[in-house]
């Protein structure tokens, strides 16, 4: 047997390399490897996300030795990939193991495991993935098998994934994590999470680390721990430091997140806006006001891009309200100039990415660092007056190669994923501008391999517990509550029932429309509330690429209601919302009654569920889909 060995870690194998183990000494949890998730295989992705091909031809890593340096701290392991050594070496932590791969030697491996599935020895377990606000799986449900990648709706939010015991929980966090894909699934073997290296360029060029550090059981620990991960890699920025540097921050804090449509109608917009300060929200995150983008000339569903003057804009900021534009740039059409067809990102075939299509118009995908010139242009001319940026998809479904190797940002070589999110990261800390023009930044998805350079991410599902597979927790905002605000994907407010959307198979929902479900979640993770006060939106038909307008109006009752379920909300995130979220509780079996701690003591207790409860020790009946603080 090879060990290795400290105070709080051990870690052992036999000399094949089969039966490995790691053992958290102090709270004598076994983390067992799944052999059978130890894999390897050629590209399993095409434009920017996995396909099911790629995924089912995975093959076995067959184990070769095992050598243990024990004075170090390290063990070496080595797998053969085909004629091909592929070898992790484990080092010692003072709470858990770092796992390395040296890049392979050859060319045919474009994927790895990292190394597989780790499952605790002889106990149940639970887990907690970072998708949306985050998802607790107990296991139960239909057969599944998700591949994914960072940001998306339905990717993970956060680099990290959690394994939850009985005796202790396991914290699996990514060190090399814009190549990173995330991989649940559930079989005839049972459930497990596991990190998978994709290649870069075509192959596994550069080495690749994952940590695993051992935790006590539970949701909160293991979020502690991956948040002080964060702030060791210098990747964590506060509320107050943010506010120091940008100081208009402030503003967000007690805001309406208030969504006016992407579509240009006959409103008085300003006016409209007045009703909603009378009405009592004296901050509003007024968006989109105007369209930052390539290509203007378009309609969707009959309608124009919403366009604001200046001089209505400057009425608006006279309010008191914040504003921004509709910041696309990371798709562009084809107007058939060359300057246009250099600025596409290049697949390896050396055909473009396919991005959007409304009715017969199509939007390709833009190389990045063309996104980043355009914006130094916007925020220094036609949109210097806005106050805060909205990128459209930066954060959600752009990080990707380019092959080209005629663009003068990376000529004569192709652009890898690592490269490519520095550019994204740069056009993101652009949009923030500088000095009194110092602006919040948001783009769409949660996704913290933009911690630092943006302010807003979006897209949450909707709390839903008892027989539900996937259980929602407030993940996300027990590592950046007090650092990053998470809102609702802006068609997904309180009183618009489009959109509407089951990831399957049946594993959770997410949407808007339920006003009193939206504003107890709201209010337990310590978020803003959303409203689409009035204004115009397209939304896709479901027949081929059709789409179709719908709008709203300030007296809509559906609005009415809305907003008078959001007004208590906004109160409440004035008060909590730059502090940490210290802890977080499920306190009935069926998980539908919850509670949230913030570092001012506020306690915030949500009944997510339909009916009264009055079965919950040291709490007062509370009705359903409401909420109480104490």
């Amino acid at each position: 047997m090879q060990t290795i060995r400290n105070n709080a870690v051990e870690v052992l194998v036999d000399e094949s390399g089969r039966g490995l183990k790691m053992l958290d000494v102090k709270r004598g949890t076994v983390w067992q490897l799944d052999e059978a998730s130890v894999l390897w295989g050629g590209c399993i992705t095409r434009n920017d996300y996995p396909t099911d091909a790629g995924v089912q031809s995975l093959k076995a890593l067959v184990p070769v030795n095992a050598f243990a340096d024990a004075e170090h701290g390290v063990l070496t392991v080595t797998y053969g990939a085909g004629d091909c050594p592929v070898t992790f070496i484990y080092t010692l932590l003072d709470d858990g193991v770092e796992v390395r791969l040296p890049p392979p030697a050859s060319g045919d491996i474009e994927a790895v495991s990292m190394p597989g599935a780790f499952l605790p020895a002889g106990e149940r377990m639970k887990l907690l993935l970072p998708i949306m606000q985050g998802m607790l799986w107990d296991g139960r449900g239909k057969e599944v098998s998700h591949m994914r990648r960072s940001g998306s709706h339905v990717g993970f939010a956060m680099m990290m994934y959690g394994v939850l015991a009985e005796s202790g929980g396991l914290l699996a966090a990514a060190e090399t994590a814009v190549d990173s894909l995330w991989w649940y699934q559930k079989d005839a073997r049972g459930f497990r999470a596991q990190n998978v290296q994709d290649g870069s360029l075509g192959s596994m060029r550069y080495e690749r680390v994952m940590r695993f550090y051992f935790t006590d059981p539970g949701i909160v620990p293991v979020a502690k721990r991956y948040r002080a991960r964060v702030k060791e890699r210098g990747r964590f920025a506060s509320w107050d430091e943010k506010i120091t540097e940008r100081p208009n921050l402030e503003r967000l804090f007690g805001a309406l997140m208030c969504y006016i449509g992407y579509c240009q109608t006959d409103l008085d917009y300003v006016a409209e806006l007045r009703r909603l300060k009378a009405y009592g929200f004296d901050r509003a995150l007024v968006y989109p006001v105007d369209f930052n983008c390539y290509n203007k000339d378009i309609l969707m569903g009959g309608l124009p891009p919403i366009h604001l003057s200046r001089e209505q804009i400057k009425q608006i900021t006279d309010i008191g309200y914040d504003i921004c534009p509709w910041t696309w740039i990371n798709e562009a059409i084809d107007d058939h100039t060359p300057e246009r067809a250099n600025m596409y990102r290049i697949t390896r075939d050396g055909s473009r990415v396919f991005g959007w299509q409304i009715d017969d118009t199509q939007w390709y995908k833009v190389c990045s660092p063309e996104m980043d010139a355009f914006e130094q242009k916007a925020v220094a001319g036609l949109f210097d007056h806005m106050t805060w940026d909205h990128f459209d998809v930066l954060t959600c479904a752009s990080i990707g190669e380019c092959h080209a190797t005629d663009h003068m940002a990376h000529v004569g070589r192709p652009l890898s994923r690592e490269e490519d999110l520095l550019w994204l990261r740069k056009a993101l800390t652009t949009g923030k501008g500088q000095g009194e023009k110092s602006r919040a930044v948001s783009s769409e998805s949660f996704n913290d391999l933009f911690s630092l350079e943006y302010d807003i991410g979006s897209v949450k599902a909707w709390p839903q517990y008892g027989p539900w597979p996937f259980w929602p927790v407030p993940l996300t905002g027990l590592v950046y509550h007090d650092s990053i605000l998470h809102s609702w994907w802006e068609p997904h407010n309180y009183n618009s029932p489009y959109f509407n959307r089951a990831v399957g198979p049946d594993l959770y929902e997410y949407g808007g429309g339920r006003a009193d479900l939206q504003a107890a979640t709201d209010a337990l993770l310590g978020c803003p509330p959303d409203v689409f006060p009035f204004g115009a939106q397209y939304g896709w038909t479901g027949r081929g690429y059709e789409t179709v307008t719908y709008q709203f109006r300030f007296e809509d009752p559906l609005v009415q209601y809305a907003l008078a379920k959001a007004l208590p909300v906004a109160a409440l995130h004035r008060r909590i919302g730059k502090l940490e979220m210290t802890d977080f509780e499920i306190l009935s079996e069926d998980g539908w009654v919850q509670r949230t701690a913030f570092a001012d003591g506020v306690e915030v207790v949500a009944n997510l569920g339909f009916g009264q409860r009055s079965d919950i020790a040291g709490l007062a009946p509370i009705t359903g889909q409401s909420w109480v603080t104490r």
